[in-house]
């Protein structure tokens, strides 16, 4: 066997456990099997599922299970890709709200999305509640060197061509869930980006929010332009309980830059609570929404729900690149047995405060066991209370002891005398600082308008002209009477009505059917006769606009004028400043005539964007016509790890060679597809466009 076929074989034992459990002794085990719902209509606003059982049905829905030694967690890739629960084995409690009913809907579009199910939920590309959970994930079981394994989904949204990649770990002997999450932007051009995480959680009149904050912001279209509130304290009431939640005053709030890189809940009548770890730098959102009690059969939310999101204003889109991916990553475990928490971290969580009579109560609940560790208490320059004990999650940690008044440190300390977590227990106020946001939103008029209309326009998965980029078209319309010679604007809305030619179709439209259809195929070719035109006065007045030529190109190939199309991609890499991405779109082009030459282009676009899974897999088709089968698997187990469920990667490494490892790959493509009619069609619409067909 030669050394690329022991890359592919090393690959196919070490990434894939192709859905058929794991390898007898490792420590966290990944099996595909069913879980059991009852399956019903979705009724949007109406009774909910309890108060109308005939209308649902027991039905085993396709899971994935991934347990290890406190943990078991279920995925249903038939859901959307929902993480639906998550076990605690020491506390024998869910994590998460996991709700029993699964509602469905025969309308993908508007209603296959039961928000109300539970676990975690991507919203990506549309966010609040928008995907349509009726759609089936790919999905592909991973294994890491350290024994961490798991499960990673991914979907293709389109037309926008942004696909969303969902990963859930656990690692060994660690009572954490680790997931990670990646947005890709499939397209030749910049696209909003607003991905939403929401989890969702019991609700009980006992639960306290956790949000390290001082202030949050209030919810709406652009909660930056309210002034913040005070938190948790407003007008004399604390508002992180949920029995002190009013009627009509339900809840939406937005931590305004966290002072601690965790948040969750807690519910002190069962003693537990979910903490979410996160990194404020890629998931910078915390936001709670809750509904005032009570909870009753006829209420529609049994749950509240936690948030996070790529933008910390959650509905200000931030703008992704072209042919690039957003990557975050958060952890979520479960703190039990230590009547709530002040402080956690990936390691632990832990609770410290006063009592009444002048004791101070510490409790620690740990995400994984380390024997010997110490719990160190100073208070004033004297250390007031000292304790060995073992951090272990099934035997969460708790004391009480008489300290003098003051402040209150807690270290806690491993056994080398590394220091796991400390916490400082503040006995006077802290000022608060009286800050307020600005009265206008910063897109309110010009050219941030317009910039916010196109990444924001396409985000609400709905029908009517909020489905398409008709605002954003008039937005950069306006902009331009007044600089009719602005070949910025020009570039602008040329990019725009490429878009619109995209994304309009005939489904989306508020009364679908025959008359749409041919309405959305005359504004698409609209759209394009208006964007070339703009693309060519700016060529007229700056040949070396690389974007220009790009544009141009995409224009001219979706009229079918495929070597007008070559030109401009060509001219798009030889200006003073290239476009790279027209490599990709040169290269496929290029694969049937001169692979030799596409494998030039291609590899261009695929070292200016390295993360990009089309720009790789162009590049794999370029090197399998050229005969490069080697550097073909190389650029395949490279792509691989970012997204090991697409199937177009697995059918390329399949195409590399016709021996045994190639079959394995070809089966790999085989399952990913199984039974799922509408991935096979776009699957083999996709490979058609890699190759060059």
């Amino acid at each position: 066997m030669n050394r690329a076929m022991m890359i592919c074989v090393t690959i196919l034992l070490a990434v894939f456990a192709f859905g058929t459990g794991v390898v007898a002794g490792d420590e966290v085990k990944v099996e595909p099997g069913t879980k059991s719902l009852q399956v019903g209509p979705f009724v949007l606003k109406g009774p909910a599922p309890q108060q109308r059982p005939n209308e649902f049905k027991k039905t085993d829905i396709p899971a994935v299970f991934i347990e290890n030694e406190y943990l078991r967690c279920c995925v249903l890739p038939d859901v959307g890709g929902r993480l639906y629960e998550v076990y605690n084995k020491a506390s024998k409690s869910q994590v998460f709200f996991a709700n029993p009913y699964l509602e469905m809907h025969p309308d993908n579009f508007e209603g296959g999305h039961p928000w109300n199910l539970g676990g975690v939920e991507v919203n990506f590309p549309y966010f609040h509640h928008g995907n349509s959970y009726n759609d089936r994930w790919q999905w592909a079981t991973v294994r890491e060197a350290d024994g961490s394994a798991g499960v990673v989904m991914s979907f293709t949204s389109r037309p926008t061509m942004q696909r969303a990649i969902f990963r859930v770990m656990l690692r060994p002997r660690v009572a954490r869930v680790d997931l990670a999450y990646r947005f890709e932007n499939m397209n030749p051009y910049s696209w909003g980006l607003a991905a939403w995480i929401d989890t969702m959680h019991p609700k009980t009149a006992e639960m306290e929010f956790i949000i390290p904050t001082p202030w949050v912001a209030q919810h709406g279209h652009n909660s930056g332009r309210t002034d913040l509130q005070p938190w948790p304290i407003r007008d004399g009431v604390d508002i992180s309980w949920q029995k002190n939640v009013t009627a009509g005053h339900d809840l939406s709030e937005f931590g305004w830059m966290p002072r601690r890189n965790f948040h969750g809940c807690y519910d002190h009548a069962a003693d537990r609570g979910a903490v979410r770890i996160f990194n404020p730098e890629t998931l910078p959102a915390a936001k709670l929404w809750t509904q005032a009690m009570p909870v009753a059969p006829d209420r529609y939310y049994q749950h509240f729900e936690i948030w996070t999101a790529t933008s910390a204003v959650m509905e200000d889109p931030k703008r992704q690149p072209e042919l690039s991916a957003y990557a975050g990553a958060d952890s979520w475990f479960q703190a039990w047995g230590i009547g709530g928490y002040v402080f956690a971290n990936a390691d632990l969580a832990l609770n410290l405060r006063r009592e009444p009579d002048g004791k101070v109560f510490a409790g620690i609940c740990g995400t994984r066991r380390i024997t010997g560790c110490v719990a160190s208490f100073l208070v004033g320059r004297e250390t007031a209370f000292r304790a060995p004990f073992n951090l272990d999650p099934a035997k969460p940690a708790k004391w009480t002891f008489a300290a003098p008044p003051g402040d209150v440190e807690l270290d806690v300390l491993a056994p080398d005398g590394s220091v796991l977590a400390h916490y400082e227990r503040i006995e006077t106020e802290l000022p608060v600082e009286n800050w307020q946001m600005n009265k206008e939103p910063r897109w309110k008029d010009g050219i941030n308008r317009a910039y916010y209309l196109e990444d924001y326009q396409t985000l609400w998965r709905r029908r009517g002209d909020g489905a398409f980029f008709s605002p954003a078209i008039n937005g950069y319309n306006e902009l331009l009477k007044k600089e009719p010679e602005s070949t910025a604007l020009m570039l602008d809305l040329a990019r725009v009505h490429l878009k619109e030619n995209q994304v309009r179709v005939g489904y989306q439209y508020q009364q679908p059917g025959p008359e749409a259809d041919a309405d959305a195929e005359k504004r698409r070719q609209e759209s394009l006769a208006a964007s070339i035109d703009l693309l060519q006065k700016v060529l007229a007045k700056d040949s070396q606009n690389a974007h220009a030529h790009l544009y141009l190109g995409l224009a001219f190939e979706r009229q079918k004028k495929t070597a007008a199309a070559m030109d401009e991609y060509k001219a798009a890499l030889a200006c003073t400043v290239p476009a790279p991405a027209a490599g990709t779109y040169l290269g496929r082009l290029l694969i049937k005539s001169k692979p030799g030459s596409a494998v030039d282009a291609a590899r261009t676009a695929a070292q200016a964007f390295p993360q990009s899974t089309r720009a790789g897999q162009v590049l794999m088709a370029a090197l399998i016509a050229d005969g490069q089968q080697k550097q073909a698997i190389e650029i395949g187990t490279r792509l691989l790890p970012f997204d090991p469920a697409n199937p177009v990667t697995t059918q390329l490494l399949a195409d590399t060679s016709k021996k045994a490892e190639a079959k394995s790959w070809a089966k790999e493509t085989d399952r990913l597809l199984a039974g799922n009619d509408q991935a096979r069609k776009e699957w083999e619409a996709d490979m058609a466009w890699a190759r060059g067909e």
